[in-house]
């Protein structure tokens, strides 16, 4: 007999009831028990990451080199150094911990922390809004346990705070989309106005919501209801407003950014498509989100040989048909449910499609809470077609959890996994290594470390930045001499330290593989130097973590 997934009735959330012979745990208790014995793997996981405190990556620097320098009215009216832009809610809640507590970088990390955390909490009545019985344990699960959610609550950017702020938008819209009274909307309105302050996706997040009950509403020809809801959505069109015009219209995307987005990342929807290859863009990036940001499949290095076991092991067959059915039972069984989740999305495609936001891995971390809902409706409607075979039930949560475990504990036992930046141990190398006349000399790719660090006051030298100057050389040679004016800064001194990273080849602002001479690998950075200042003196010691480099001269 065929399943028919249309007629199934999700059976009710089970009582609380013991049984006359003992009174042992009944299904619901092995929910909660297992639920939460995934948040607080999840809060041990994100603690431990905290704690390690690894080195800023590029990323980082570039924005908490502003934060350290900026003061609050600074934070607010300045153009950022490295072309950076943040929400002023997450700026003024980092520079208000490192006023209190210093400028360490786990201070700068521990509003992202307690945004990640928090959002485990957040997340449990916004599952159990969308979802029923073991659903809402795989949702809430995966948010704990995969390894890039937990990534971001360590990271001193605001894709956390975007992550926390798009569950708290869904936690409002459980709570008030079916109030009327002028109370309840008002504060639904001031709440999601206040959080757009933190978080310059929840645009779509919003506009998804609004867009779902509004049109509901009026299909309902609820007429009353949808005027009483035009209170907290103009409000929430009204912040955005005062937000777009004070900040957001200043941050226009530069030629070179929306080259290295397309390029780079294949970020953008073809609009309109115009081949076939434009046509699986449809397929390919939404299928990409399996792994970031959702962190479902299995992690493998970059290198990894694409075989069959490759792909079967990173189970992407699992999860994607998974989500599809959840989104076309959704769709049968609560269209209103549905809309809210899938018109956030649909709308930042559809700013991709017009080149204004990039659909690529962590901008998307704040639509993760929309897909594990799908993943876990499709999950639980699955699972109610064998009622009470608990066995079918255990091995589904083992095949949905276990790949984003393995991953999470991989990134436990190398922290350095998927980001592998040494700025800080490179540079606090040549600190504790510097003696009072050394010159240190700073390549142009690390120079955001170097000025973090200084700003942060770890750092006893004052360095030579190098001179940022390969735009305007037409090959090595001519590059050296454009150079050769800082050389001047080593004059009268008895050693040299040289810092410098071989990867990085392209700053921001500049379109990526310019000049050709410079990205030809038989070039690579931070060499051809060392190889000027041998004949300036003996190398006597260098420092090598991956890419990053500290090499000390003893100067003729």
């Amino acid at each position: 007999m065929p399943l028919n997934f249309k007629s199934i009735n999700l059976p009710a959330p089970p009582r609380r009831t013991r049984t006359a012979t003992g009174g042992g745990l009944v299904e619901a208790d092995y929910q909660n028990i297992t639920l939460y014995i995934l948040i607080l793997i999840g809060i041990g996981l994100r603690l431990f990451q905290f704690l390690y405190n690894r080195s800023f990556f590029i990323d980082e620097l570039f924005l908490n080199v502003n934060i350290v320098k900026l003061d609050f009215w600074g934070l607010a009216t300045r153009t950022f150094e490295y072309q950076q832009k943040a929400p002023l809610g997450y700026l003024w809640a980092v520079k208000l911990l490192t006023t209190v507590l210093g400028n360490s970088e786990q201070v700068l990390r521990l509003f992202s922390l307690l945004c990640g955390i928090s959002s485990l909490f957040l997340f449990v009545p916004v599952a159990r809004h969308f979802l029923r019985s073991w659903g809402v344990v795989i949702a809430v699960g995966v948010l704990s346990i995969s390894y890039t959610f937990i990534y971001h609550s360590v990271e001193a950017k605001q894709y956390c705070t975007e992550l926390t702020a798009a569950i708290l938008a869904l936690f409002l819209y459980t709570k008030y989309h079916d109030r009327t009274d002028l109370k309840s909307l008002l504060i639904w309105g001031v709440a999601g106005a206040i959080l757009l302050w933190f978080s310059f996706s929840l645009i779509f997040i919003a506009a998804g919501i609004a867009g779902a009950v509004c049109l509901d509403t009026l299909l309902r020809k609820e007429w009353r209801r949808f005027f009483m809801l035009l209170i907290p959505f103009t409000l929430w069109l009204l912040s955005f407003g005062v937000l777009y015009f004070l900040f957001v219209r200043k941050f226009h995307e530069s030629a070179w950014l929306i080259d290295f987005f397309k390029r780079v990342d294949d970020a953008f929807m073809p609009l309109p498509p115009a081949s076939v290859s434009d046509l699986t863009w449809l397929v390919r990036k939404p299928y990409s989100l399996l792994d970031r940001p959702l962190g479902l499949m299995l992690y493998f290095e970059p290198n990894a040989d694409h075989s069959f076991l490759y792909y079967f092991l990173r189970m992407g067959w699992l999860y994607a048909p998974t989500i599809v059915l959840g989104a076309v039972l959704m769709l049968r069984k609560n269209r209103l449910n549905f809309s809210v989740l899938l018109l956030p999305v649909l709308l930042t495609m559809a700013a991709s499609g017009l080149k204004v936001y990039p659909f690529h891995q962590r901008f998307l971390l704040f639509l993760g809470p929309v897909f594990l809902l799908m993943l876990a409706y499709g999950f639980e409607r699955f699972c109610a077609l064998f009622p009470r075979r608990y066995s079918l039930v255990a091995l589904g949560l083992l095949l949905v959890l276990t790949p984003a475990l393995v991953n999470s504990a991989e990134q436990v036992n190398d922290p350095h996994q998927v980001i592998k930046d040494y700025n800080r141990e490179v540079v606090l190398f040549v600190n504790q290594n510097y003696k009072p006349g050394d010159a240190v000399y700073v390549y142009w790719n690390m120079r955001q470390a170097y000025e973090f660090y200084k700003a942060a006051n770890y750092l006893k030298f004052n360095a030579i930045e190098a001179s940022y100057v390969k735009n305007k050389s037409r090959n090595p040679t001519d590059y050296i001499n454009h150079l050769k004016p800082d050389f001047k800064g080593f004059k009268g001194k008895k050693r040299l330290w040289f810092i410098y990273d071989t990867n990085n080849r392209d700053p921001i602002g500049d379109f990526i593989d310019q000049p050709a001479w410079y990205h030809d690998q038989k070039f690579v950075p931070g060499k051809s130097l060392e190889q000027e200042f041998s004949k300036m003196g003996k190398q006597k010691t260098h420092y090598q973590l991956n890419t990053f480099n500290a090499t000390l001269f003893e100067l003729k």
